[in-house]
């Protein structure tokens, strides 16, 4: 019994044992366990581990070791690793003494910590350092003082920028713009001043000389306006380019003021890069001046001043722009007029209904479509009365807008207009816009009924219009009227009438072009009826039964390769064993055996099992025969065979 126990013990120790967690190691003992790591001689693997463990649970108790290994080519980095996360001010005390002790990628090493520490007491330590004969090193230095972002840090770039030469300059002075930049957003305006103007005291190569202005612009810029305006007229377009790059960047008046007090001064393409700029910042204290701009001079500068101020979008510039919109200049009359189109407020709108009424045809034709572009609805009256205007590019004019702004509303006047137009353009605009409304109305039922009315008193120009018209209304009342005007006794309006019930959108024309087909009298009137009538078979939404019952009512009125190559399209959606009835004496027909054979295989890879397999199996035999000159369609027909042979 007393051995059973024993035995129950050590099972429940080792359970307990597999079970429970190890106890995990403290900071103190991980930290312990790394250091006598560092110390020992063990691979450098094992000693890189340590290093990644200390930066976790390093302290100031392991800088001493850690300092110690700066200068090991193998170790250094991850010695540094370990280091910078370390918050103890000994830390930048190793680094700093390092910096006198090292050189090459080492010292380059210990330079990005002491930035990445951000230690503002290295600064003096490092200017020796900004003139080394390593570039790495030189530069590195630079980029740290600049990070570092003291106004001391910034003295010892200065200072260094005294005397640099070739490539120094351009390190040094990246230096200087990353520590300006850093003063900056410590809000010390003054301390990253005084680091732009020393820099701009010096002949520096135009982008430095560039960054620094826009700096210096920053910090102050109510002072900055006069470094603002030379830039401008820069001869350097990296420096305009940078002026304009301020301008988007300070929203302040005085900007405003001196883009506009310089732009009369700059060349052209310096202007409208300006000019572009002013539309941007949307300051319309620039509208004067954009507005004057756009009266006189170079056609590119007017349109430009124009969009300019279009962008800026008052309202005060509607008058300019109308009576821009009559310049002999095309383009500024399109600029003009896009701008007013674009610019907000009701005080445009109550503009554009005013100008309505001018004298000038051409104008006014230009304030009607605007109307319509900008939705003016107080304008309908007015378009309404220019629809009987003498003009009839103003009475077209009227009707786009009129047709956009009434709506649906608008259908009976523009039915009576379409009806009692004679001039073939002017009926071309009255269907269109109905085309455009009809579809639109609530009521299309009503809206087709009204056509239907109008049919009969159209003039002989118009009714052709009317009935278009009506397929797009569509419904029975519109279907009803143009299957009676093919009885019209105007050929056009006959010609007409057949066509729109042909391209009718819906399968509800099927029976009348199917009489059609079979009792006119004129060959050609039977020949489009027929057309249209197997076109309804390859409609959307036309039911495979439907598409079998045109193409069995049509085969035998087909004599035509067109309509027979028409009634196998259509007959390739109904796939069924009347179907292929239908199209196996195709087959046998050179002009459409091709179109044939396709139809069959087309019908015979959709077939599912054991359905119309009879039929299907003679298709593909004759298939099988006619296709001999394509192997391909044999081969393929032969397998389809082969299935329906073991469905039985």
């Amino acid at each position: 019994m007393r051995q059973k126990n024993l035995w129950f013990a050590v099972v429940l120790l080792w359970l307990t044992a597999s079970v429970l967690p190890l106890r995990a190691e403290t900071a103190d003992e991980v930290r312990a366990k790394a250091l006598a790591v560092l110390r020992s001689e063990a691979p450098l693997e094992q000693k890189w581990a340590a290093c990644r463990d200390l930066v976790r649970v390093g302290d100031k108790d392991c800088v001493p070791v850690l300092a110690g290994m700066l200068a090991d080519e193998k170790l250094s980095h991850y010695a540094r690793y370990a280091l910078e996360p370390i918050p103890d001010k000994s830390v930048d005390e190793a680094l700093r003494t390092a910096l006198d002790k090292l050189n090459g990628k080492l010292l380059t090493g210990v330079i990005s910590s002491i930035v990445a520490r951000r230690d503002a007491a290295a600064a003096d330590l490092l200017a020796k350092h900004l003139t080394s004969s390593d570039g790495d090193v030189a530069r590195t230095t630079a980029i740290t003082l600049g990070r570092i972002g003291t106004r001391a840090a910034g003295k010892t770039l200065l200072g260094a920028l005294k005397d640099a030469k070739g490539d120094s300059i351009a390190r040094i002075c990246d230096g200087l713009l990353a520590c300006g930049t850093n003063l900056a957003a410590q809000d010390q305006q003054t301390a990253a001043k005084e680091i732009y103007d020393g820099m701009l005291a010096r002949e520096l190569p135009a982008r430095f000389r560039a960054a620094a202005l826009r700096g210096a612009v920053l910090c102050d810029p109510a002072g900055g306006m006069k470094w603002l305006s030379s830039m401008v007229q820069d001869s350097d377009f990296s420096v305009f380019a940078m002026a304009l790059r301020i301008a988007a960047e300070v929203k302040a008046q005085q900007v405003t003021d001196v883009l506009v007090s310089e732009i009369g001064k700059l060349p052209t393409e310096r202007a409208v890069l300006v000019m572009k700029v002013l539309g941007q910042r949307g300051d319309k204290a620039a509208l004067p001046l954009l507005l004057d701009m756009a009266k006189k001079g170079e056609k590119n500068v007017r349109v430009e001043a124009i969009q300019a101020a279009a962008e800026i979008g008052n309202a005060s510039a509607v008058q300019v722009l109308m009576e821009l919109m009559k310049d002999k200049e095309d383009a500024v009359q399109r600029a003009a007029a896009a701008a007013v189109a674009g610019l907000p407020g009701p005080e445009v709108d109550a503009a554009v209904v005013k100008a309505l009424d001018s004298p000038d045809p051409a104008l006014k034709i230009k304030m009607f479509d605007l109307a319509g572009q900008r939705r003016v609805a107080s304008a309908v009256p007015t378009l309404l009365k220019g629809m009987s205007d003498a003009d009839l590019n103003v009475r077209t004019a009227a009707a786009r807008s009129y047709g956009e702004l009434a709506g649906a509303a608008g259908i009976p006047v523009l039915i009576d207009k379409l009806t009692k137009s004679t001039d073939a353009r002017e009926v071309a605009i009255y269907e269109r816009v109905l085309g455009t409304v009809c579809p639109l109305a609530g009521e299309k039922d009503a809206c087709a009924k009204r056509l239907a009315e109008a049919l009969p008193k159209a003039g002989p120009a118009a009714k052709p219009a009317v009935l278009r018209t009506l397929r797009v209304a569509g419904g029975p009342e519109a279907l009803k009227a143009v299957r009676g005007a093919v009885n019209d006794a105007d050929k056009e309006v006959h010609a007409t009438a057949l066509r729109v019930l042909g391209e009718w959108p819906s399968a509800d024309a099927s029976p009348l072009l199917l009489e059609l087909a079979k009792s006119s009298s004129d060959g050609g009137d039977k020949l489009l009826a027929l057309r249209g009538y197997l076109g309804m078979a390859l409609l959307k939404n036309v039911a495979a039964a439907d598409k079998l019952a045109i193409g069995r009512q049509a085969a035998p009125l087909i004599q035509r390769e067109e309509e027979k190559r028409m009634l196998l399209g259509a007959l390739s959606g109904a796939a069924s064993a009347e179907a292929l009835d239908l199209i196996i004496p195709y087959l046998e027909d050179p002009a459409v055996k091709r179109e044939a054979v396709a139809t069959v295989m087309a019908i015979a890879e959709k077939r599912k099992p054991k359905q119309h397999a009879s039929v299907a199996q003679e298709a593909l035999e004759k298939v099988v025969k006619v296709a001999a000159d394509d192997p391909a369609v044999v081969k393929r027909a032969q397998e389809l065979l082969k299935q329906i042979g073991n469905e039985k």
